[in-house]
């Protein structure tokens, strides 16, 4: 019984920060396109509290799931492989 409410945990947190990484994703490269920088030139040119912003949004573990599946999410719709 635990293991199936802490996979059901797992699963509800995956579905509410997939969009939110995707979505923090295609704002990175969307700056990245614009601006002609490479990606940290790009973090050494922004606030700190974006740096901030970015790094615990992708840099957490717990994260790292969701982020993976943003990411193969963006390179399927955007076909960057």
């Amino acid at each position: 019984m635990a293991k199936f409410i802490i996979l059901s945990i797992f699963i509800i947190y995956l579905i509410i920060l997939v969009p939110l990484q995707y979505h923090n994703l295609v704002a990175t490269k969307k700056e990245l396109r614009e601006s002609g920088k490479r990606h940290n030139d790009h973090n050494e040119d922004v606030s700190f509290e974006q740096q901030q912003l970015q790094y615990n949004l992708q840099g957490n573990l717990f994260n790292l799931p969701a982020t993976l599946v943003a990411m193969l999410i963006y390179r399927v719709r955007h076909g960057e492989w």
